[in-house]
């Protein structure tokens, strides 16, 4: 098992592989390999609005973490 923190300034729904597995500032289990990271949806207020990564040799005090910014109003 892996160890996955995703950080966004507001407490959200994590999607992995298109399916909510927890929550933002939390620490995740996912397993191994490469995964496709965003946040639930609405309001798309965060960005970029996925990433690509691959998960291997983490620790739960050691988490790939993994942030998404606050989009800025106009």
């Amino acid at each position: 098992m892996e160890y996955l923190l995703v950080k966004h300034p507001d407490d959200r729904e994590v999607l992995i592989d298109a399916t909510v597995q927890g929550r933002t500032n939390k620490t995740i289990e996912v397993e191994k390999g490469t995964h496709i990271i965003s946040l639930k949806s609405p309001p798309q207020n965060f960005r970029p609005r996925q990433k690509k990564i691959k998960l291997a040799g983490t620790s739960p005090l050691a988490p790939r973490e993994v942030k998404f910014a606050q989009k800025q109003r106009v």
